[in-house]
């Protein structure tokens, strides 16, 4: 991480290190962050670790407290909520501006993804469950030419999932992928009202899934 790298490219690979720590368990909510001792640990100066930690409390992952250290953040039942809310009201927004733009090579990709995703489901394999799930909602985000929206939503999205759990629940998962075949029946139609629909009041509905939220997030 060191040598001959730029100094921005040294404070990404920082920040990348820190949210796989937290992906792995390595730094749990509720922990705090020693810079000092982060900063030895890597071979690095204080000043990128810092930028890295900086980018990190824009999206929410921890909060810098002055002279006290770094807090790494809980996700509190408002957190989600307000999560849930942001990205379906983005999604739903985005698929309804861009409906005209859906051709039927990218309508086959979703329904392949979808697939998988079921197919992995069944089998018992979440392992990869989540990028499969990122990259069925970026295959129609990715049409989208607002780049600031697709920004957005994704710290966010990394936000709630980020940490490690092992409470996936398969019951929810296949629902997900029942309200993705929704979504994709309306794309099929050019209705991008119905698919904005499914997104924002069902599928990324906080009330529509807080059941499964709360066991999910054993909030």
């Amino acid at each position: 991480m060191v040598g001959t790298l730029e100094y921005s490219s040294l404070s990404e690979q920082v920040y990348l290190h820190l949210r796989r720590q937290m992906n792995s368990g390595g730094m749990t909510p509720g922990s705090t962050i020693n810079i000092g001792e982060i900063a030895e640990q890597l071979g690095i100066s204080k000043t990128p670790l810092r930028d890295a930690l900086i980018h990190l409390e824009c999206e929410g992952f921890v909060t810098i407290l002055p002279r006290r250290g770094v807090l790494v953040n809980e996700l509190t039942i408002e957190d989600v909520r307000n999560a849930y809310d942001s990205i379906g009201l983005v999604e739903s927004f985005i698929i309804m501006e861009s409906i005209k733009d859906i051709t039927p090579p990218l309508v086959r990709k979703l329904e392949t993804l979808n697939k998988k995703m079921k197919a992995e489901i069944k089998s018992g394999d979440f392992s990869n469950l989540f990028e499969s799930n990122l990259e069925f909602h970026n295959t129609y985000l990715d049409v989208s030419e607002n780049s600031m929206l697709k920004k957005f939503i994704l710290p966010i999205k990394h936000r709630l999932y980020d940490f490690p759990r092992h409470n996936f629940i398969a019951q929810w998962e296949l629902r997900n992928c029942n309200e993705h075949s929704r979504f994709i029946d309306c794309l099929k139609e050019g209705d991008g009202v119905g698919a904005g629909r499914v997104l924002k009041d069902e599928h990324w509905s906080f009330n529509t899934q807080k059941e499964f939220i709360d066991q999910f997030f054993s909030l």
